[in-house]
């Protein structure tokens, strides 16, 4: 068995959260775990795209990481399009495997978002699992991290060491004057939930991704916002998986490649 697969088990059982069924390895359980030789050459990227794909098979790789588990079939028939089975034609042919950490990791203790807030300097993390009822009376639930510091920071050095360790294109709404304490980190926010958000009490809201009519609530309520696309999240993430490989795995170390995708939309 190569040094990689338990890495990556460890790092998904390090995370004390649900393990899902569509995490761990998708494609190449045979091949990955039978085979004696190591995986010399790996790539590590949010989601399993065309781009990703073309990229590993041209480079010979024998392993693709993922954060979100790759989803194949379309709509409640499951029924495969052309473009997914070509994906899947070129991972069997080449001998790719692909393994996914899960959505839950991006939420969960010592995952992804962890990983981003302790870059912020925000080391007391806590888990952030709201309740709310929807416009439709329907009962939802909304996941993200919460993070707190001992000192406090000024909204200008927030978006400073944003730029440093995320991105230097940032989008913010309700500039604050106040010092920032506690701060949420969301993957996305929906409308009805930005009705609700003002209960946290928080100083900041980082989020990936909101609507027209979230951003205009946010406003309404002088929430600060800063709002980054959900890829640029992703992209952050990919470091720590990197980070947690090159500590893990004991003997010869494979080439790790990681691969940012571009906006949502893209492939």
């Amino acid at each position: 068995m190569t040094d990689v697969i338990p890495a990556l088990e460890k790092i998904r059982e390090e995370f004390k959260g649900k393990i899902r069924e569509n995490s761990g390895i998708i494609i190449g359980e045979d091949w990955l775990l039978s085979s004696k030789s190591k995986i010399k050459k790996c790539l590590v990227t949010s989601r399993l795209t065309r781009k990703a794909v073309a990229t590993a098979a041209k480079e010979e790789m024998q392993l693709i990481i993922t954060i979100f588990s790759p989803v194949f079939t379309i709509n409640k028939h499951r029924k495969i399009n052309k473009d997914n089975l070509d994906l899947l034609k070129i991972l069997l042919e080449k001998n790719i495997g692909v393994y996914s950490l899960g959505e839950e990791w991006v939420f969960a203790e010592n995952g992804g978002f962890d990983y981003l807030l302790k870059l912020l300097d925000f080391q007391y993390t806590a888990p952030l699992e709201s309740k709310y009822q929807s416009l439709h009376k329907r009962s939802k639930t909304i996941s993200g991290r919460l993070g707190e510091r001992k000192n406090k920071i000024t909204y200008k050095d927030l978006l400073e060491l944003l730029k440093q360790n995320i991105n230097d294109k940032l989008c913010y709404l309700g500039y604050s004057q106040a010092k920032v304490q506690k701060i949420a980190m969301f993957h996305e926010i929906t409308d009805d939930f930005m009705e609700v958000i003002h209960e946290l009490k928080l100083d900041v809201i980082l989020a990936g991704e909101t609507s027209y009519e979230g951003l205009l609530t946010a406003q309404l309520q002088k929430l600060p916002l800063i709002l980054l696309e959900k890829r640029t999240l992703e992209n952050a993430m990919l470091a720590s998986i990197r980070r947690k490989l090159m500590e893990d795995v004991t003997a010869s170390l494979p080439e790790i490649i990681s691969l940012k995708q571009d906006e949502i939309g893209s492939h």
